[in-house]
């Protein structure tokens, strides 16, 4: 298994944040593919870190869609100005970084591929506004 280097992992501020997150392999044919409902142990502009009972490969794709409530507050778009809890979610392709046996479920590290730059930008806002209030 491949792991990222501390350096490489750090490149992003990280919050430990416990949202909401579903998570399913991106391959052909997507509705037979499990869904992992889980909540992230954190998240950054760059990935996550989810704990799943079901172990995804390193390297394969995934979609991601985590619900953080006040996501729209953050971003600078049409939706900022009417934002409310229902559906704000974060919607990502991404890839399976590494992956960690962890007392009978496992650690995925995911890295964000492709992610909407106001999504990413928002999520960016409301980090920061978090670690400056710790």
């Amino acid at each position: 298994m491949t792991r990222l280097t501390t350096d490489e992992r750090r490149e992003f501020v990280r919050l430990p944040k416990p949202f909401s997150v579903q998570a399913f392999e991106f391959k052909f044919p997507m509705a037979s593919q499990p869904r992992v409902e889980t909540t992230c142990v954190d998240i950054s502009t760059g990935g996550l870190c989810l704990e799943s009972p079901f172990r995804f490969d390193q390297g394969s794709k995934v979609q991601v869609r985590v619900h953080i409530p006040t996501l729209n507050k953050y971003s600078c778009g049409f939706f900022k100005h009417h934002e409310n809890d229902i559906d704000q979610y974060l919607n990502a392709i991404a890839e399976v970084a590494w992956v960690e046996n962890s007392y009978g479920k496992y650690l995925v590290g995911i890295r964000f591929l492709d992610i909407d730059w106001d999504t990413q930008n928002a999520l960016k806002c409301l980090i920061d506004k978090a670690m400056q209030e710790n």
